[in-house]
């Protein structure tokens, strides 16, 4: 199958910022994913200082409870027409 992306598991990401070895683990596969020309999403994402240091370790994708609980469908729609793009979404359209 084509792989077009790595996914972290929220087991690191959750812990990333007091286990110095899940720190190791996010950044190396966000750097792999880089150099390989795949994306990265990392899971598990409940903390505005887990976003930023994804972002600024050039981490693709988020998700997890910071962004929204699981949604059904018709909800998610609803969800998505009221948010709004922020500065990190337009640099990442015009790169």
């Amino acid at each position: 199958l084509p792989v077009r992306e790595v996914k972290i598991d929220k087991s690191f990401v959750l812990n990333m910022h007091d286990d110095e070895n899940d720190a190791v683990i996010v950044r190396s596969t966000v750097d792999l994913a880089r150099n390989l020309g795949l994306r990265s999403i990392a899971e598990g994402v409940e903390t505005t200082t887990a976003w930023n240091t994804l972002h600024s370790i050039g981490c693709d994708t988020a998700q997890g409870y910071l962004i929204s609980r699981p949604l059904p469908a018709a909800r998610f729609a609803a969800w998505l027409e009221t948010q709004q793009p922020t500065q990190a979404d337009a640099l990442a359209r015009s790169s």
